[in-house]
């Protein structure tokens, strides 16, 4: 017989209608989608089967990725430190690569003591500085926590007390009027952020720009766009919230009773007696030569800003310095080392609030606020302290585990260093023989999720592909077939399509910062969704019947592929 159908499968339904041909009585019904040879069907189901293959085969990669990236090599734990190094070594210089970092400095404290600094990548891409142990970074939020052993000094010398009023130490500047209690403002509650006032935003200047007072900053700290006062945004103790203004009391506090600016306070009373001698909270000619450039999240350089909120922002510190720090109040170090703070008081750098209702997004990665720190409980019940300062061309982050000891400071030059971070973390915790900290986890989970949605989304586009090229093929698609129930549902799955795209542009630059690795797969998934949505509305569904009151034979002909005969049954489109 001859092929008159112009596609592959056609000609095996056309003939075997030809064969049986109806009376004139009868209806035929004509759609080609169930008259097919079975060596035809078993070519759909096979393309059908190798499409789902297809699509979970790339749920699988993806979610391994996630999971496991080609770079995740784990030191086994309780190794030495050699086997540590090697894993450095190895995975650093990778992971700088993929997230497109410049440098980063990892230095470790081992059983309560300081001990090796390891850097990698460039301080400075454009002269092809290397980085190195004595590189200086500006350490962002890592600040607070050494702003709150200067108030904790200032506790021992018997000016200040936590839980006093902080206005009886503020004779210059009165707090906000508000319909809040202003007497439950505390020290302690500034410094774990649970003060009630309102989160405000970082002021930066350039280096040869003046220094704004505590109360000049004070007066445009507010919330949102227009520059406004401080204000107390809710009741003292309610809640958590991260507070620049807060602090930015705190500044005025310790200049008020020491009588000193707080750079030389926290010099003299905090940083020498630590040990920290590459360490300031003002970015003084000394430290400058040795800085690291900052990098934007587009691998632009951007210079070195100086934050106007001193004790909030402003500490630059290297990797040994923070270790030092860090291992000063762990037990079986001398007295000296914690800068003449007693045992209880330097406890109560870990200590929680009695009671915390919400601590809103941070509980993601933290379980509660402490003094200038964070506090996480392990998932084997151990407690952890921590600390990250993330700004415009830093990003930096430390873990102790005060019951044995060990602790991991990881410093970045980008503003997108946070991923990296979570996966030197993951490294240190395995070495130490520790469970992933939730900011690992945290990663992790988010990467697995897009991972698994991305896959889907493969495994849909390329199911559903498929029944597009089998449907076309074998006439049960035919273009510009247009019927409105095909065409809205069409239109549905284009316009998800598209939306979907567009919503992958917007988050272009925050994926990837975080997940670099499923940026471009993605937009292939996307892409791929978009396309068979837009074949399914071109090539909509087609089906056609025979009634022999109302058709012609010249339909009924072309529709079964031979000439009519006399007597044929009509054929009519719906």
């Amino acid at each position: 017989m001859k092929n008159i159908g112009g596609s592959g499968l056609a000609p095996w339904w056309s003939a075997r209608r030809s064969r049986t041909a109806p009376g004139p009585s009868a209806a035929v019904d004509t759609d080609p989608s169930t008259n097919r040879r079975p060596d035809s069907v078993a070519v759909e189901q096979l393309l059908r089967i190798a499409s789902l293959s297809a699509g979970l085969l790339a749920i699988l990669i993806l979610v391994f990725q996630a999971l496991r990236p080609g770079y995740a090599f784990r030191p086994p734990p309780g190794a030495p430190e050699p086997v540590f190094k090697s894993y450095l070594d190895r995975t650093a210089p990778i992971i700088l690569d993929h997230f497109g970092i410049p440098g980063m400095v990892v230095t470790t404290v081992v059983r309560g003591t300081p001990a090796r600094t390891y850097a990698y990548g460039l301080a400075d891409r454009d002269h092809r500085r290397p980085m190195t142990a004595d590189t200086i970074f500006r350490v962002a939020s890592i600040s607070k926590s050494l702003t709150a052993w200067g108030v904790l000094r200032m506790v021992e010398a018997g000016q200040v007390d936590l839980d006093a009023p902080v206005q009886r130490y503020l004779d210059h500047w009165p707090l906000p009027k508000s319909s809040f209690p202003t007497s439950g403002v505390t020290l302690r509650r500034l410094l774990n952020h649970t003060s009630g006032l309102n989160a405000g935003a970082d002021i930066f200047r350039r280096p040869q720009e003046r220094v704004l007072s505590a109360w000049e900053l004070l007066s445009r700290e507010g919330d949102g766009p227009e520059v406004g006062p401080a204000l107390l945004a809710s009741r003292p103790g309610e809640l958590f919230r991260y507070s620049v203004p807060g602090y930015t009391i705190l500044t005025l506090v310790i200049e008020e009773r020491s009588h000193r600016p707080f750079q030389e306070f926290m010099k003299s009373e905090v940083l020498r007696p630590l040990g920290m001698t590459s360490s300031s909270f003002d970015w003084d000619r000394p430290l400058q030569a040795r800085t690291a450039t900052p990098y934007l999240g587009n691998g632009h350089a951007m210079p070195v800003l100086v934050p106007q909120d001193l004790a909030a922002d402003s500490l630059f510190s290297t990797g040994p310095d923070l270790a030092r720090y860090l291992a000063a109040p762990l037990p079986g170090n001398e007295p000296a080392a914690t800068a003449g703070l007693p045992a209880k008081l330097v406890g109560k750098i870990t200590a929680t609030p009695n009671r915390l209702p919400r601590i809103e997004l941070e509980g993601l990665r933290f379980d509660g606020p402490s003094l200038g720190r964070f506090v996480e409980r392990l998932p084997d019940g151990r407690m952890a302290v921590t600390n990250g300062g993330y700004d415009p061309g830093w990003s930096s982050q430390f873990y102790l585990i005060p019951s044995t000891g060990e602790g991991v400071v990881v410093l970045t030059n980008s503003e997108v260093g946070e991923p990296a971070i979570a996966e030197i973390l993951a490294g240190w915790a395995s070495w130490r023989g520790l469970p992933a900290t939730k900011m690992t986890r945290a990663h992790y989970a988010l990467r697995l999720d897009v991972a698994l949605a991305l896959g889907i989304l493969v495994m849909i586009s390329l199911y559903f592909g498929s029944d597009v090229i089998v449907e076309v093929a074998n006439g049960a698609r035919r273009y510009g077939y247009l019927r409105a129930a095909a065409l809205a549902a069409g239109a549905c799955e284009v316009a998800l399509a598209f939306g979907l795209l567009g919503l992958w542009t917007v988050l272009r630059g925050p994926i990837e910062m975080t997940m670099p690795i499923f940026y471009g797969f993605g937009t292939f998934a996307i892409g791929l969704f978009a396309v068979v949505a837009l074949s399914r509305l071109v090539f909509p569904p087609f089906r056609a019947s025979v009634r022999p009151e109302s058709a012609s034979s010249q339909q009924v002909a072309k529709l079964a592929g031979r000439r009519p005969s006399p007597g044929q049954a009509t054929a009519v489109l719906p």
